[in-house]
């Protein structure tokens, strides 16, 4: 993974991979502002941490158990960063190991206290490297 060149970000990155690891919707959620979205491949929208919450702990389910980031770009300002990359998930079915990949682009807004919370989140998949039967 290239390095973020804002360590801020790389800590939101950093909290994605441990509520992967350790299968925790909740803090995976709270990454996002309460308004936060994700624009998934299929065209649906969720939006607000509860619904964002809801839907990671259905890619858990279908064997959601890391992901890796190759990132691309990142073009930021004092409010908003914009990250672009490729992102590999891998999911652990009863068929084995599996590997989805996606390009991404994800916009983060600095909230009042400092910090970074992602706001809007949308990837499309990469169809050499679908997972049958997964939506992530």
């Amino acid at each position: 993974m290239a390095p973020f060149r804002r360590p801020e970000l790389a800590a939101v990155h950093d909290q994605v991979v441990a509520a992967i690891a350790n299968r925790d919707p909740v803090t995976f959620a709270a990454l996002y502002t309460d308004d936060g979205a994700l624009l998934l491949p299929t065209g649906r929208v969720v939006t607000g941490r509860s619904a964002i919450q809801e839907e990671f702990a259905s890619w858990l389910a279908q064997g959601f158990v890391r992901q890796t980031v190759e990132l691309v770009t990142l073009s930021t300002d004092e409010n908003f960063s914009i990250e672009e990359g490729q992102a590999i998930g891998e999911f652990e079915t009863p068929d084995g190991r599996t590997e989805s990949k996606s390009h991404y682009l994800i916009v983060h807004k600095r909230q009042p206290d400092g910090t970074w919370l992602m706001h809007r989140d949308i990837w499309t998949t990469i169809p050499d490297m679908e997972t049958p039967g997964v939506s992530y």
